[in-house]
């Protein structure tokens, strides 16, 4: 049975981040680059804004950087389209891409090139000023593009959590703007990747596999689902599984594998169409806090 890395042979993973001026976007970009595992690509406005670590740049090529680490970071300067072509078009095709909106962009309007031909959506992600953002939804001049950015998110990060004297406040505010994004808080945009992306299936037994702070498990099945049962599982899901991802088939059409996502109470289900060898069978993994997530959590699956 192939794991979720055949995805990375011919679908290509796309992460949004938005968020308002200051708020940790590109502190996030160089965190990725330099703790990535796997191949990603970084688009980014401007290289400018970008500090990485001399010791990581193998080479400079016109608009785009690569590392040692096999990621690569590369400049929007001829916009998405043509900066997403010309990453389906590499080699080795990097696993994943993220793409940085700017300051004042809607982060949704970016996300619908997650959709294009050769990629699929993952998340849209919002970073939060969290020393700033409760000034920012009371300034009247950038109120509505930092309320209207935050109610796109799947993932909301406060940042800047070490300067917060009461982070309970706004995550109240944030889930009065957006009740069914995942919030996580973080400092310097460190932020565990495996909750940013959502971990893999990769190993066959459905054990917890540590992963700094939080826990992973998997399910694996060869049966299709019912729709009914995909959805009265989710709404059975505990609160501490904070992302959930995979592939399935539903009984309905299972020579059509779907790509499962969810972030927080948000899921989707897309067809993962035009795909050679897919995955066979249901193959799912939960992330949430570590000690969290109990044994039975697929019970609705089997």
């Amino acid at each position: 049975m192939k794991n979720l890395k055949t995805l990375s042979q011919t679908a290509i993973e796309v992460t949004v981040v938005g968020g308002y001026l200051g708020a940790g976007k590109t502190t996030l970009m160089n965190h990725i680059l330099t703790a990535s595992k796997e191949p990603v690509a970084v688009l980014i406005n401007d290289f400018g804004d970008i500090n990485i670590d001399s010791e990581l740049v193998e080479s400079v090529d016109g608009n785009s950087i690569a590392l040692t680490n096999g990621c690569i970071c590369c400049s929007l300067v001829d916009g998405y389209v043509s900066a997403l072509e010309e990453l389906r078009l590499r080699e080795p095709t990097p696993k994943r891409i993220i793409i940085e909106a700017s300051g004042v962009a809607d982060p949704a309007s970016v996300a619908a090139y997650g959709h294009a031909p050769g990629l699929y959506l993952n998340a849209v992600v919002v970073m939060v000023d969290g020393a700033n953002v409760m000034e920012q939804l009371d300034d009247s001049l950038v109120a509505q593009t930092v309320a209207a950015q935050i109610a796109t998110a799947d993932l909301l990060a406060v940042n800047k959590k070490d300067l917060l004297k009461d982070l309970g406040t706004v995550r109240n505010q944030l889930k009065k703007l957006n009740a069914e994004a995942l919030i996580t808080d973080c400092t310097n945009s460190q932020i565990d990747l495996d909750v940013l992306f959502g971990s893999e299936v990769a190993t066959e037994a459905v054990v917890a596999a540590e992963m700094n702070q939080f826990d992973s498990r998997s399910h694996r099945s060869n049966d299709p689902i019912s729709r009914q049962a995909l959805t009265e599982w989710v709404e059975r899901l505990p609160d501490e599984v904070q992302r959930a991802k995979g592939v399935l088939r539903l009984d309905e059409e299972p020579q059509i594998p779907m790509v499962f996502q969810l972030v927080g109470k948000r899921w989707n289900l897309r067809a993962l169409a035009e795909r050679k060898n897919p995955p066979l069978g249901n193959q799912i993994v939960v992330v949430g806090p570590k000690g969290s997530v109990p044994e039975d959590w697929d019970v609705g699956l089997r």
